[in-house]
């Protein structure tokens, strides 16, 4: 398995975030048990503050997986380095649903942990959602560990 990370084109990246957008807001709704409206300008907001330059923002790196078996751009990862703190912090792993299921995602964040420990950097974080637990067991079978729980209940 090979895979290397592109650049994306503006398109590309515009493509991005009108999926990412509403599907965070779809995340941030049903895990925080605010309404969908409030949930999307929450999103829209974030993204607007993260990535005010688009895939040039300072500090984001947002890059096409590519898949060189395959031959096509298989997913998007999106991280930063936070230099003050030396650790590099995942926002965002996406791999489309054709490809899961192979290793693609734990190929993908193994290499990125390796390119990390090179460069210097001493931890990985990530946040991921209750309600995903494939990604959960993912990222456990790779080393994260529970940092916080945060909880809630619809009443």
């Amino acid at each position: 398995m090979k895979t290397k990370l592109q650049q994306m084109t503006e398109e590309e990246f515009d493509q991005y975030l009108a999926y990412f957008i509403p599907d965070y807001a779809i995340d941030l709704s049903e895990n925080f048990m605010i309404p969908l409206e409030k949930a999307m300008k929450e999103s829209k907001d974030l993204m607007d503050k993260l990535l005010p330059n688009k895939q040039k923002s300072e500090g984001q790196l947002v890059y096409n997986i590519y898949s060189i078996d395959e031959d096509k751009t298989i997913g998007v990862i999106w991280y930063n380095i936070q230099t003050d703190s030396n650790k590099a912090y995942i926002y965002h792993i996406l791999i489309k649903e054709e490809f899961r299921k192979k290793g693609f995602a734990t190929f993908v964040l193994e290499e990125l942990e390796e390119t990390m420990k090179s460069a210097g950097i001493t931890s990985m974080g990530l946040n991921v959602f209750g309600t995903n637990p494939s990604a959960h067991k993912l990222y456990e079978k790779l080393g994260y560990l529970v940092q916080s729980t945060s909880m809630g209940k619809r009443i």
